[in-house]
């Protein structure tokens, strides 16, 4: 091994090395922050675009709601209305029935 050079000026070494770090660590930190924005712009500012939107549509629904009560009402009994019909037809409470084979040939088909 070789000899360390030993300037005597030590500050100025430490100096000297504290700022080549800092200096490192600012190229790591920019491409760091580069990447992290290529990932926000990816993933997470369309996510946000969309709860904001779906937040502003349910806020829109529930207005109108507000303002309109029988609507609602009126596609409440439609749903379970529907709902009755399906399972007094089908003669059961799971609804609709269908061929007891699920197969791709002659006894599977359902029509």
């Amino acid at each position: 091994m070789g000899k360390k050079k030993v300037s005597g000026k030590w500050k100025d070494d430490i100096a000297k090395s504290a700022k080549q770090q800092i200096k490192t660590g600012k190229k790591l930190w920019n491409a760091g922050v580069k990447s992290g924005g290529k990932a926000y712009g990816s993933y997470v500012a369309p996510t946000v675009g969309l709860f904001k939107s779906a937040g502003n549509v349910a806020t829109k629904i529930g207005k109108v709601a507000l303002k309109f009560p029988g609507t609602g009402l009126a596609a409440t009994a439609a749903y379970y209305g529907g709902k009755a019909i399906v399972n007094k037809i089908a003669g059961r409470s799971k609804g609709l029935k269908f061929a007891d084979y699920s197969q791709f040939n002659k006894k599977g088909r359902k029509f």
